[in-house]
């Protein structure tokens, strides 16, 4: 079976709506960050609105998967010259961002990153002690996680080149979101059911969909090492290893190049010296 690429056409309307909420969410993160006012209460509020409003009030947007999606269906399908480039613009905007700061985009713009998060807390503690006491918390190996995620991307990309199946229209669950305004539309079943799954994964595995599967992920993480704004240890570091403990995603090391970090906070929230802070790396 091939899927074709109008399965799920991009809506051209919500352009300027997904990039006002990108640009409003980096400058607004970016800003508490900064000014060291990105508390516990502001992170669950902030990736409380990017569900409520990417996910529930725009189905889904902003969708840091689409413009992959786009380009591949594009190519696939012999779309136009014109909306390859403006694919191809739109992407490299997004990773150049990641260059700037990271993962922002992914923690707290992606609807679909917010809930993980969201749902995370649930058995993901900011305490050592309160870790040790879940025992539905299954922890795998930044490594193997990246692994997965770049062997997904390619299984996408080879689908896609030689036989012209375009998974990523079948199963987006970001496009999951808009099951609610085409509830009788069969082509939203299998993005919805994956994003149920998504969602109880969460409760188990740090972030399923971005660290396993997401192919923004697997292109993000590239471009993040070389990110310019980044959480690093002070000088009051006691070397106690605490956030080490914490961290979900094994990131929190003194010469980690943070390509995983989504801004949790769990390590800023555990370090007993307050020696965590968001600062340019030159």
């Amino acid at each position: 079976m091939i899927f074709q690429t109008e399965i799920f056409p991009f809506d051209y309307t919500l352009a300027v709506p997904m990039f006002l909420l990108w640009a409003m969410t980096f400058i607004v993160v970016i800003l508490l960050l900064g000014t060291k006012m990105l508390s516990k209460k502001v992170n669950l509020l902030l990736i409380v609105v990017a569900i409520f409003v990417g996910g529930i009030v725009f189905g889904g947007i902003p969708n840091l998967v689409m413009p992959i999606q786009q380009l591949i269906g594009v190519y696939v399908g012999g779309g136009s010259i014109l909306s390859l480039i403006a694919v191809i613009i739109i992407l490299t905007v997004l990773l150049g961002l990641s260059i700037v700061a990271g993962r922002i985009l992914c923690g707290f713009a992606c609807p679909l990153g917010a809930l993980q998060e969201l749902l995370s807390k649930v058995n993901f503690k900011s305490s050592i002690k309160s870790n040790k006491k879940t025992k539905l918390r299954i922890e795998v190996s930044s490594k193997i996680a990246s692994i997965t995620r770049r062997i997904f991307l390619g299984v996408i990309i080879v689908l896609a080149l030689f036989w012209g199946i375009l998974l990523l229209n079948a199963f987006n669950p970001l496009s999951g979101f808009s099951f609610y305004k085409t509830v009788t539309t069969f082509s939203f079943v299998i993005p919805f059911i994956g994003l149920v799954i998504i969602s109880v994964a969460s409760l188990f595995l740090y972030r399923p969909w971005c660290r396993f599967l997401c192919p923004f992920g697997a292109l993000a993480a590239l471009t993040s090492r070389l990110s310019r704004y980044k959480y690093e240890r002070t000088e009051d570091c006691t070397e106690c290893g605490l956030c080490e403990k914490i961290c979900p995603t094994q990131e929190a090391a003194a010469d980690s190049k943070k390509t995983e970090c989504y801004y949790c906070n769990r390590c800023i929230e555990i370090c007993p010296a307050n020696a965590i802070k968001f600062s340019m790396d030159f």
